[in-house]
C-alpha cells in the first residue's frame, strides 16, 4: 500500500514514519512538507491513504484536496490535527475527508487509529461524535447497519466510494457511470440512510464500520 503524508512539521513527518513503520513495516510511506511536493508526488504514483494536516503553512486543506482530486488523486484523505473545534472538523468531513486523527493522541492510541483506516475503515473518535450533530444519536448500531440492505447493490457501491471522500467525478470515473447517476444515487443512497450531507454520511459509515477500500 502507497500512503502519502503531507505536514509542514518534519519532525512529526518522521515520528508518524516511524509509528507506520511499526504498524505495517510492508507500507511504502512518502512524505511532503507542501502542496508543490505532494502534487509532485501525486503526479508519479497512485496513492491509496493520504495523511494530511489540515493547517499547512500557505495551503489550507481544503485547497490541497481541491488540487489533488483535480489532478485525479483517488486516495483516501485522513486529517491529522491538533484541531479540536467540532465544526471545524464538521467542514473538513463535507470537504470528504474519510477519517480524522487527533494529533493529542499518545502513540498507542494513534496506532490504532491508523490501523482502522488503513484497513479502510472511517476513524472518527469517539469524543469527536458525541460535539457532532451525529446521526441517528439514539438509534442502536445494529439498526443502522441493517439500512445498508435498503441499498442496491450498484448505491452500496456508491455510497462506499462516496465515503472515501471522492467527488461525483471521480466516483464516475471509477465506476465507469456518469456524473448524473452518480447524483441519482446519493439522493437515494442518503434517503434510504436517513442522512442529508457527507459529513453525516461519514457519520453512519463510521458507527457502521463500513469498508470504504
Amino acid at each position: 500500500m502507497l500512503v502519502l503524508m503531507v505536514d509542514d512539521h518534519v519532525l512529526f513527518l518522521q515520528g508518524m514514519r516511524a509509528l507506520l513503520g511499526l504498524l505495517a513495516p510492508d507500507l511504502e510511506v512518502h512524505t511532503a512538507c507542501n502542496q508543490t511536493e505532494a502534487l509532485e508526488l501525486a503526479s508519479r504514483a497512485s496513492y491509496e491513504v493520504l495523511l494530511l494536516d489540515w493547517n499547512l503553512a500557505g495551503c489550507k486543506g481544503d485547497e490541497l484536496m481541491s488540487a489533488l482530486r483535480e489532478a485525479g488523486c483517488g486516495a483516501r484523505v485522513v486529517v491529522i490535527s491538533g484541531e479540536s473545534d467540532p465544526d471545524r472538523i464538521g467542514e473538513m468531513f463535507a470537504h470528504g475527508i474519510a477519517g480524522f486523527i487527533p494529533k493529542t493522541y499518545s502513540g498507542e492510541r494513534m496506532l490504532a487509529a491508523l490501523e482502522t483506516t488503513l484497513a479502510g475503515r472511517v476513524f472518527i473518535p469517539d469524543e469527536v461524535t458525541q460535539r457532532m450533530r451525529t446521526v441517528g444519536p439514539r438509534v442502536a448500531a445494529h439498526q443502522l447497519a441493517a439500512r445498508l440492505d435498503l441499498l442496491t447493490p450498484r448505491q452500496h457501491d456508491v455510497f462506499r466510494v462516496a465515503a472515501r471522500g471522492l467527488p461525483n467525478k471521480l466516483i464516475a470515473r471509477e465506476l465507469n457511470i456518469s456524473e448524473a447517476t452518480v447524483k441519482t444515487h446519493l439522493t437515494a443512497v442518503f434517503g434510504s440512510l436517513g442522512v442529508s450531507n457527507r459529513t453525516e454520511a461519514a457519520l453512519f459509515a463510521s458507527r457502521v464500520g463500513l469498508h470504504i477500500g
